[in-house]
């Protein structure tokens, strides 16, 4: 990830963070998945289209289950996606 990407993400590892801490919700997360990837252009391809896939599925989770299962199914649709972010 380049150093625009990085600034445009930072607000959404931010909020994932405090989803893990249980101060944001689902719907907060994905939320700025979506801004971030409307952000970014197509330097950083595949990464606009995987979060706004992820965005989309979070949102789902979020009024598909339960809130006891939002932090499993956080972590299985952004999970794999923050740690390439990360690295």
């Amino acid at each position: 990830m380049d150093e625009h990407a990085r600034r445009l993400c930072a607000p959404l590892l931010a909020s994932w963070a405090d989803f893990e801490q249980g101060r944001a919700t689902l719907l907060d997360v994905s939320r700025l998945a979506e801004q971030a990837s409307d952000g970014l252009d197509n330097a950083s391809a595949p990464l606009p289209r995987q979060l706004h896939e992820a965005a989309a599925d979070l949102e789902h989770a979020y009024f598909a289950s339960e809130r006891e299962e939002h932090l499993s199914a956080g972590r299985r649709i952004l999970g794999p996606l923050l740690t390439r972010m990360e690295s």
